[in-house]
């Protein structure tokens, strides 16, 4: 009954979510175009029984990449569909895996919309990132013959509070999954709560703990730093900020170029839609210059003037160059409540972790930086100040709090070779089941 329930609302609900792309499309273009992917009407030329990967958005792309990527590595005769919903996850998805894989937009979770998606992929295995729980999607993977896997699952106490207000959905849903690989133990336990059984929950740890830093850009970066002429000055990046974020950011870099007046403060909005916004809004107190602007196809000699204050980056994909550039990073969307971003992509390239209190996206992972003194959470705007301007100060104590922030991260790393083997062995798993039931049909056809 709550099924039926819930797939009435999502009917009475898909205008409202095609109005919610058309207005995004106003600020993104890119939300405007490929709906006939979200309601599953593209043909997709892939053949049935591989994998499918739902990954939804850019970060989730990133630190599920070198999974997929091994996954493909091991069994390299197998389909494997990727699938995403904001613009810039498929960006990211094109641009790492090119034509190895099929890629789309995940269609809408209305009945008549899944069936149709997954009956041209039938695929033997679905993964699904962190908590993508959408019950139609896992019911008719299950009702055409498929395993449910949900890849380095987290679920918070706001989004359990949620799933428990639809206890017979997501019970119903919980029954149909077929493993659960938790970051920690209390995700585990919230997952348990919810009515997944004790024998489908693994603890593989968080495989975010793995980031490694991109080669390429690192070496870009390194290059950069000459060429760009920013040896010599104090940098430092606030990454992937928020709405409400920036104003807090500026604020206090004014502060810090009272006593630093060659800092440099690079400013990374989280959404390409928010980039030129954001670089208006540093331009009215701050000399400023934007990533895109040291394009070599754009200028053959491109360099950060002297006097440029922020340098706004307005680019996708390099978010390894922009941390290498750095003495320290913020990590953002913990300013504001919107839960925080991965620290390990900083944590990797041994760089000093500050971030605001709401990281409730990452509670245990920042829990496990703080215990081992690995992060510099702060809760107020003068605490942020007074952070920076110690950082920048005090060379002892920026490296030490990077050295700890490594040795975290390397003391917890491994749950992306074991997320890699329990996916291989229900992919097997999958594959056995097919096989058995396509022995029977001719049988039961008699």
């Amino acid at each position: 009954m709550t099924h039926f329930i819930y797939n009435q609302l999502m009917r009475v609900l898909l205008p409202f979510m095609l109005l919610r792309l058309k207005r995004k499309s106003r600020k993104q273009a890119e939300y405007g175009f490929r709906w006939d992917e979200r309601l599953a009407k593209k043909t997709l030329n892939v053949a049935p029984g591989g994998a499918l990967f739902h990954l939804a958005s850019l970060g989730e792309t990133i630190a599920a990449t070198p999974v997929i990527k091994s996954f493909i590595a091991q069994n390299p005769n197998v389909p494997v569909t990727l699938t995403s919903t904001t613009p810039t996850g498929s960006e990211q998805i094109k641009k790492v895996f090119g034509d190895s894989v099929i890629h789309c937009y995940m269609p809408f979770d209305l009945p008549i919309v899944q069936r149709r998606f997954i009956n041209q992929i039938k695929p033997s295995l679905l993964v699904l990132m962190e908590t993508e729980l959408w019950p139609n999607l896992i019911h008719h993977t299950k009702r055409q013959g498929g395993r449910v896997l949900v890849l380095n699952a987290r679920l918070s106490e706001r989004s359990a509070r949620g799933y428990q207000k639809l206890s017979k959905l997501t019970q119903a849903m919980m029954r149909k999954i077929d493993m659960v690989c938790a970051q920690f133990e209390l995700d585990a336990q919230r997952f348990s709560e919810l009515g997944c059984k004790p024998h489908k929950l693994k603890i593989t740890g968080n495989i975010k703990f793995d980031t490694q830093a991109t080669p390429a850009q690192i070496k870009f970066a390194s290059q950069a730093k000459v060429s760009w002429r920013l040896n010599q000055r104090p940098v430092y990046l606030a990454a992937s900020t928020h709405a409400g974020e920036e104003e807090k950011i500026l604020a206090a870099h004014q502060q810090i170029l009272i006593n630093h007046p060659d800092a440099l403060l690079i400013l990374l909005p989280r959404h390409p839609e928010r980039f030129d916004s954001v670089a208006n809004l540093a331009a009215q107190t701050f000399r400023c210059q934007k990533r895109t602007e040291l394009d070599l196809k754009l200028n053959p000699t491109p360099i950060i003037c002297s006097d440029t204050q922020v340098l706004i980056g307005d680019t996708l994909g390099e978010m390894d160059m922009y941390i290498a550039l750095a003495d320290f990073v913020l990590i953002c969307g913990s300013l504001v409540e919107r839960g925080g971003h991965n620290p390990f992509e900083a944590a990797c390239q041994q760089k000093a972790i500050l971030t605001g209190v709401h990281v409730f996206n990452f509670a245990d992972s920042y829990r496990i930086l703080a215990q081992q003194h690995a992060v510099i959470t702060i809760s107020h705007q003068s605490e942020l100040v007074m952070q920076i301007h110690k950082l920048l100060n005090e060379l002892a104590y920026r490296t030490k709090i990077a050295e700890n922030a490594y040795k975290c991260q390397k003391q917890f790393q491994g749950a992306q070779a074991f997320s890699i083997r329990l996916i291989n062995q229900q992919f097997k798993l999958a594959q056995k089941r097919k096989a058995r039931l396509q022995t029977l049909i001719p049988v039961l056809a008699r």
